[in-house]
């Protein structure tokens, strides 16, 4: 499907672009630029076709999807060299990257014939571990284990996307509706601060209600 490889081609270069930054917010020279934003870009899908025992891997098999993370992530190593870019930045180009790459390894998984389940868990997994790798290297808690609605999102566009072809909609525009959807919710998460509950502290609730018992 052509859409569906535009997407994952947008999807590898704006989490290219993430990693890069994430990079260069760390001060890492060109090389630790260029692993973050391969891993950014590729570590979801490659885990997606290691799952569903894809071969060759989807970069392997076309080379022009690592050639466009490691372009993308020279010019953009290029590019804060001169301009100044915002944290902000790296979230929103992260929210690009997490709904073109859940909607891809969700239909990815369609077309394989995958139950449900599974075809959500690999749309998830491709929109979020390449972020929770690049987190790590960076030494930084991964923004999935942050409070800001970040899964919750991949979760609702991957439901979307089997669901509505599960009831015959157009597999083109479930694609793009979903991956609409979850741009939607991510950018209205990091703009308002969106986040699901948290759990109460219990040494917190502890100390405020029962102070006798510590």
């Amino acid at each position: 499907m052509d859409l569906l490889y535009e997407i994952e081609l947008f999807g590898v270069v704006v989490f290219a672009m993430a990693g890069a930054i994430e990079a260069a917010r760390c001060r890492f020279d060109l090389f630790g630029v260029l692993v973050l934003a391969f891993v950014s870009a590729l570590g979801g899908g490659t885990l997606r076709d290691l799952l569903l025992d894809v071969s060759p891997l989807a970069w392997i098999g076309d080379l022009t999807l690592a050639y466009v993370a490691l372009t993308a992530g020279v010019a953009t190593f290029v590019l804060v060299k001169f301009v100044r870019v915002p944290f902000r930045a790296l979230l929103y180009a992260d929210a690009i990257g997490l709904a073109a790459f859940t909607v891809s390894g969700t239909q990815a998984a369609i077309e394989l014939a995958m139950p449900g389940l599974i075809a959500v868990m690999m749309g998830m997994a491709s929109g979020i571990v390449g972020g929770i790798v690049r987190d790590i290297l960076a030494n930084e808690i991964p923004l999935i284990f942050r409070r800001d609605v970040y899964a919750t999102a991949a979760l609702v566009g991957a439901l979307w996307v089997y669901y509505s072809q599960l009831f015959a909609f157009h597999a083109g525009f479930s694609i793009l509706i979903g991956f609409s959807l979850i741009c939607v919710i991510r950018f209205a998460a990091i703009h308002w601060h969106l986040s699901l509950p948290a759990f109460l502290n219990t040494t917190s609730y502890r100390k405020q209600n029962h102070p006798g018992d510590l």
